[in-house]
């Protein structure tokens, strides 16, 4: 071969070596990807179905105890978190919330929601028209409460919508209030519900402090009841350090039809706990051999 042709052939060999050790390198990063992926998404689904598992056996225990009698887990039902440590180095943490201790927005009645709403910060005057407005909004009619409003008050005050004139399917529904703010929900979203049919608020199951010291006074004292223990959210959050998966479920402990009411992947973030007795069972049921 002339000298001039290896001269030519040397670096396309070259260049075609370079090229293929590109793309090898390609491929093997693009592995590695997939690997890193797939192991994510693995770790992700372990720590789902811990969660999911840990909402399903302490919803199975609340529906026993309440229906049969059988011991419960004797965890706290006023939204306080419990931390349990589970094998691999893994973070369970668990926070049951009686509904009977929240406001519920279709079935309290104006006096309490008024009590309420000042006793978690809000104006007098913004939480009468507030009040007012939540009524309006749940009722069928269309007269409004005195401070209320009805589709007229919306239009008026610019909005395209007007009051649902049915129950509130959802809490973030407040936010479609004419007189609601950012602010003023985020006072009140942790202590609503529309899961406390009876209308009354159980003061020792309140999450809220100024609901639980508010109901000894005299604006929140007459619409004190017991729970009856039937409704009940559960959270939970599964941690190892690199991932977390929530579970935030609703439950009815009745003891007949569907005792989930809703079941859903994410909630409020659960942060802190406290050690708790229940801890050895709840993980020795998750982790078996």
């Amino acid at each position: 071969m002339a000298s001039g042709e290896q001269g030519f052939v040397l670096p396309a060999v070259l260049a075609v070596m370079i090229v293929v050790s590109a793309a090898a390198l390609i491929a093997t990063d693009r592995h590695r990807t997939r690997t890193a992926v797939a192991e994510s998404q693995t770790r992700g689904l372990r720590l789902q179905g811990l969660a999911d598992g840990a909402a399903r056996l302490v919803a199975t225990g609340i529906v026993l105890e309440r229906t049969r009698g059988m011991p419960g887990l004797g965890l706290p039902r006023n939204g306080a978190a419990i931390a349990c440590g589970l094998p691999e180095g893994r973070r369970l943490v668990l926070a049951l919330q009686d509904q009977a201790g929240l406001i519920d927005l279709n079935a309290a009645p104006r006096p309490l929601l008024e009590a309420a709403f000042r006793a978690l910060g809000i104006g007098d005057a913004d939480a009468l028209r507030l009040a007012a407005e939540v009524i309006d909004y749940r009722d069928a009619d269309d007269d409004p409460e005195p401070g209320g409003a009805e589709r007229s008050q919306y239009a008026a005050r610019g909005l395209s919508h007007g009051p649902r004139n049915a129950l509130f399917t959802s809490i973030d529904e407040i936010d479609r209030l004419p007189s609601m703010t950012p602010e003023r929900a985020a006072l009140l979203r942790g202590a609503l519900t529309i899961y406390n049919p009876g209308g009354g608020l159980d003061p020792g199951l309140a999450p809220v402090r100024a609901l639980a010291e508010g109901v000894a006074g005299d604006r929140l004292r007459p619409h004190a009841a017991l729970s009856s223990g039937q409704y009940v959210e559960i959270r939970a959050a599964v941690s190892d350090g690199r991932g977390r998966a929530l579970r935030s479920a609703i439950i009815s402990a009745s003891g007949t039809g569907t005792p989930v009411l809703s079941w859903q992947p994410d909630g409020p973030d659960l942060v802190g706990g406290v050690a708790h007795p229940a801890c050895g069972p709840l993980s020795a049921a998750l982790i078996r051999p």
